[in-house]
């Protein structure tokens, strides 16, 4: 920057005083001051549109690279299918693969965790499912609610309480009616501890007022089993895994948790018809996404993954999984996440549930 040079005594000519050459120099001053002043704005100006025009540039051209779809769970499960369903029609859409990499592990923290250290460009999605709402609940986080936000809300996969056909159990209310008469002798399965298969049978436990015993499994092939072992009086599991075996007669269901009955098994009533309005719970997946990522690019993405699940032929593949579309908007999937946090909250912390 220029600077305003100091008086030399010696070169001020005869006559004129300092008091006199005051106003010159602080002219001088002042105008300097206002030139490198018009240099800052300049070069601020300039600063912002380059920025701008960046920015621009790389939401025109997204994407350029392959874009990943992170599990939270092993391969070759629900998320898996439902990753590469939508995968494989938004990379059509969008020009680029969309490649599925699992990161299993720490009830979905490990994935999350991965997602926060990749870079907020867009090309890292995460899958999730409940334990991203319940986990705040469960365990000391290292990371925060902020870090991450919805991208969109794909599909919903509401859980069918079944038993045996010889149990003598034929409805829900039969079922209350014997736990209220034997507290903690009926036992019932899930897909483990803190699931979201338990959390809905705490909640129904807490709305009826009976009492049963949890039996928790690693997955619902080991629940299902025991239940058609005899082993246990109801399990609860997802559509997909139920499906099979009440088809096949082996089992019987007796509510499901969705709002309204879903197509695949259109004769069995919701926990809502049975009495229980507040019964509305059901296993939820969606995406997330890095919350520095530029608005542009979130929109850009949610759009494609939008008409992904809009695609007939997705939507058929979905339906015969017994997964519900969804849809809609990044800040819809956002409140949705922050209701389902605040929600088990409340649960988790009146049953007193914890994590093994």
């Amino acid at each position: 920057m220029n600077r305003v040079t100091p008086i030399d005594l010696k070169i001020v000519p005869q006559g004129i005083t300092m008091h006199s050459l005051a106003p010159m120099y602080a002219a001088r001053w002042i105008a300097l001051c206002m030139l490198n002043n018009l240099r800052l704005t300049f070069l601020t100006l300039l600063s912002c549109a380059l920025s701008l025009s960046v920015h621009a540039q790389t939401a025109a051209t997204f994407p350029s690279k392959p874009i990943r779809i992170v599990l939270a769970y092993a391969s070759g499960g629900p998320t898996d299918f439902l990753a590469r369903q939508v995968g494989d029609q938004v990379a059509r859409r969008l020009g680029q693969p969309v490649l599925v990499e699992s990161r299993a592990g720490a009830n979905e923290r490990l994935a999350t965790s991965h997602l926060i250290a990749s870079p907020a460009d867009g090309y890292t999605v995460l899958l999730v499912a409940p334990a991203h709402a319940t986990n705040p609940s469960l365990f000391t986080m290292t990371y925060e609610a902020k870090d991450t936000t919805g991208l969109i809300h794909l599909v919903n996969l509401p859980p069918v309480l079944t038993t045996l056909p010889n149990s003598g159990i034929n409805n829900f209310a039969d079922l209350v009616r014997l736990a209220k008469a034997q507290p903690g002798v009926i036992t019932y399965g899930t897909t483990g501890n803190a699931t979201s298969t338990h959390l809905t049978m705490e909640l129904l436990s807490t709305m009826t007022g009976m009492q049963l015993q949890h039996i928790p499994f690693k997955g619902e092939a080991p629940a299902l089993t025991e239940l058609l072992g005899g082993r246990l009086n109801v399990s609860i599991n997802t559509i997909t895994a139920s499906l099979p075996h009440i088809k096949g007669g082996r089992i019987k269901p007796l509510g499901i948790s969705s709002r309204e009955r879903v197509a695949l098994l259109p004769d069995v009533p919701t926990f809502i018809e049975q009495g229980y309005p507040e019964a509305d719970v059901t296993s939820w997946f969606g995406l997330i996404i890095h919350s520095a990522t530029p608005k542009d690019i979130v929109e850009k993405l949610s759009g494609a993954f939008q008409l992904a699940i809009q695609a007939p032929e997705v939507r058929e593949r979905l339906a015969q999984a017994g997964m519900v579309p969804v849809g809609g908007t990044p800040d819809q999937f956002s409140a949705h996440i922050k209701r389902e946090t605040e929600r088990w909250a409340k649960v988790i912390r009146a049953r007193g549930i914890k994590v093994d």
